[in-house]
């Protein structure tokens, strides 16, 4: 027979008053033996003090046996006097362990300072003068040195016996108060148990029933595609959490709905910023081009472009701020500029001046653009660039021995582009032999970070650049990209972006 969810609540309370009545019957029960029970536990305290008479005992025996040898020179006292020793060794250990940490510990410890006072006065100079025959000076250092040690002992035996006697007297107080309250506040829980069991019985079903209803409600509305359901459930309880998880939910599904078409948008930015921006690299007689290029997110602000007019190889290597759509919009806008003012058969300046005019008009102030813009003459090897804010370019020479050597080329830097109405057009000229690289790249590489929170850094990727530089383009990406990757523990935080320009020089 099936059971609705009300009766199954009150059954379930049912038979929770049932249990509250049969555990404080068990309760009450248990406190019925607990006297006993404590009371075996107190008589622990009886090691104690009985540890405390005999090491009393035993220093009293001591003196005593002390004496008798003083007067009779039996060496069975002496003897005596030795087993007693012992003992009150043996009963000064079980002392210190029983007492342990307690504050009668240090009353102990007094005692048994004492004690060894007194055995060393008898070891080192009570017997000894007994033995050269000076029995008269023995029995006066026993009387002036050892009769005092012998009184604060049985003193502070008889402080630690007081002290023993307190502390039952008091716990037996104590544990009487205690089981008094423990029983008033059984009793208590116990009448408050039956009467919140009782309303719970009663009023909670009603409740939950009529929440449940509200959330069938809800459930169907969702189900025909209605994702604007209103939910108000105040139950303070699992009902509640799951009105408020299935608002949620709701919320989730509506927003799944959003960011399917958010995907299908940025998949189509994302291409066409490929298209843009990724463009295909051109066989150009006398130089050799090998970009690089690994992007954190789908789309980024990390860009390159390249431009051949006659002689004249035009690069450019750019970094918009940011992360995501907006930066690769920034770097849309800044390599549109570009291409548009060159088109015009403008010069480096000009193309410069032009792209941080389109930038400061058309993007946030507080965003910007770092950039190289680099002109290669293939006829002389002779370089230009303009530094806008951007990384230094990397120099790899090649020895005639096959050594190889490179540099940082730290020229004049300009202002990034977007940030100033005169960002500076300072240029910078380099001679490049045969065989030379260049290497431009983005921040990316020398700001990864480790775990640790270590910088990739220039010292680094110089020693990386050295290193691969023998590789064939293929591997030197895959490379190169690795040996960051790795570094980072595969978290990148920002876009890589590298061109290597190879000079090889032209026969005419």
């Amino acid at each position: 027979m099936r059971l609705s969810l009300r009766w199954k609540i009150v059954g379930g309370f049912g038979i929770l008053i049932v249990l509250v009545a049969v555990l404080g019957w068990l309760t009450l029960s248990l406190f019925g033996s607990l006297r006993s029970v404590q009371r075996e536990v107190f008589r622990k305290a009886i090691p104690e003090l009985v540890a405390v008479d005999e090491i009393v005992r035993s220093f009293t025996a001591q003196s005593a046996a002390v004496r008798g040898y003083l007067i009779s020179s039996e060496g069975e006292l002496l003897d005596q006097y030795q087993r007693e020793v012992g003992v009150a060794d043996e009963w000064e250990t079980r002392a210190l362990d029983l007492l342990g940490s307690a504050p009668e510990s240090e009353v102990l410890q007094e005692l048994v300072a004492s004690g060894d006072e007194f055995q060393n006065l008898v070891d080192n100079q009570v017997v000894p003068l007994a033995a050269d025959g000076q029995r008269s000076q023995a029995f006066r250092v026993l009387g002036q040195e050892g009769s005092p040690l012998i009184n604060s002992i049985e003193r502070l035996g008889e402080e630690l016996r007081l002290a023993q006697d307190e502390v039952v007297v008091a716990a037996e107080r104590e544990v009487r108060r205690r089981q008094n309250q423990a029983i008033a506040i059984l009793i208590l829980v116990f009448v408050a148990m039956l009467v919140v069991g009782l309303a719970l019985a009663i009023l909670l079903p009603r409740r939950l029933v009529r929440n449940l209803e509200k959330l069938v409600h809800a459930a169907r509305g969702i189900e025909q595609g209605d994702f604007d359901q209103r939910l108000e459930i105040n139950s303070h309880d699992e009902v509640e959490e799951l009105a408020t998880r299935f608002l949620k939910m709701q919320s989730g599904l509506k927003r799944l709905q959003q960011l399917a078409l958010q995907d299908r948008e940025l998949e189509i930015a994302a291409s066409i910023q490929r298209n843009l921006l990724q463009r295909h690299v051109p066989d150009i007689p006398g130089v050799r081009l090998f970009p690089i290029q690994r992007q954190a997110n789908l789309v980024g602000g990390d860009w390159y472009d390249i431009e051949m007019s006659q002689r004249t190889l035009t690069v450019a290597v750019g970094d918009a701020s940011g992360k995501g759509i907006a930066a690769a919009l920034m770097a849309t806008v800044a390599l549109s500029s570009l291409r548009a003012e060159r088109s015009l058969g403008s010069g480096p300046k000009k193309v410069i001046e032009s792209a941080n005019k389109t930038l400061r008009d058309a993007t946030d102030p507080d965003s910007f653009t770092t950039l190289i813009y680099l002109t290669l003459d293939l006829r002389t090897g002779e370089v230009r660039w303009l530094n806008m804010g951007h990384p230094s370019p990397f120099v790899h020479r090649s020895g005639p021995d096959g050594t190889a050597s490179g540099y940082f080329v730290e020229g004049p830097r300009n202002k990034a582009l977007g940030w100033f109405d005169e960002p500076g057009l300072a240029e910078t000229v380099l001679g490049l032999e045969p065989g030379d690289r260049l290497v431009l790249f983005t921040d990316g590489f020398v700001e990864a970070k480790s775990p640790s929170g270590e910088l990739f850094g220039e010292e680094r990727l110089a020693e990386v650049l050295l290193r691969f530089a023998p590789m064939d383009p293929a591997t030197l990406e895959d490379e190169l990209i690795g040996e960051v990757e790795r570094f980072a523990a595969g978290k990148l935080g920002d876009d890589l972006t590298m061109l290597v320009v190879e000079y090889q020089g032209t026969d005419g």
